[in-house]
């Protein structure tokens, strides 16, 4: 049974929704092509981008461990312990000779991270970004700015329509302005599915327009 809160508080929402819900939500016929679709566009990604260290940021139970197989470094990250455990057993079924380096951190902020600047060549975030409280969702885009190194996925609802309480509709370009250049934006199956490249400080320095010169005023001096 999913559990639901009048007022939502992240953690114990996540804590409480733990367990086999959420598998039996993402493995139910209705929710198919979301999922096909998800390993679809994550398969030509890492196709593409070619990432040596991948973070799982938000994985939950696991759902998408299966896309993860051929990036030689995965790592996952959940709040929810209640998820995470579920999540440790499907990544050693799934590559035991090298398992996901899965980690449950539960920090006193929930927009800070254990992990170093610029650790990850690809960062996803799949139907993540959506739960997010706005009066945390600036703070958590810059921490994974702060250590992705290379490129950042969103996957979110689209169109937003979902009035329930762990459910919030972020401004995601805004989100992405001088932190990450959007690549890839499109529409599939009601999910947006975003690809992001990380704007370093060097390149946010050099849009920034040059200072213009100041007007030599020259004293007149009378007679």
């Amino acid at each position: 049974m999913i559990v639901t809160n009048p007022v939502y508080e992240p953690d114990q929402y996540w804590e409480a929704r733990g367990g086999d819900s959420y598998r039996v939500y993402t493995e139910s016929p209705g929710y198919r092509h979301y999922r096909e679709a998800q390993f679809d566009f994550f398969q030509k990604l890492i196709e593409e981008l070619k990432p040596a260290r991948l973070l799982d940021f938000g994985c939950g139970s696991g759902k998408l461990f299966p896309s993860w197989t051929a990036v030689p470094e995965v790592h996952a990250y959940d709040r929810a312990r209640s998820q995470i455990e579920i999540a440790r057993a499907e990544a050693a079924r799934l590559r035991p000779g090298n398992p996901y380096r899965i980690m449950h951190c539960l920090t006193p902020e929930r927009t800070v991270t254990p992990y170093d600047d610029e650790f990850f060549d690809l960062i996803v975030v799949a139907e993540v970004l959506l739960h997010v409280v706005p009066g945390d969702i600036d703070l958590l885009v810059d921490e994974l700015h702060r250590i992705c190194r290379g490129h950042l996925a969103i996957v979110v609802p689209a169109p937003f329509d979902n009035p329930a309480p762990h459910c919030f509709d972020h401004d995601y370009a805004s989100l992405c302005q001088n932190r990450f250049t959007i690549t890839d934006d499109h529409c599939l199956h009601n999910q947006r599915y975003l690809a992001a490249r990380k704007i370093t400080a060097d390149q946010n320095q050099a849009k920034q327009p040059m200072p213009q010169a100041k007007e030599a005023h020259h004293a007149v001096v009378s007679p």
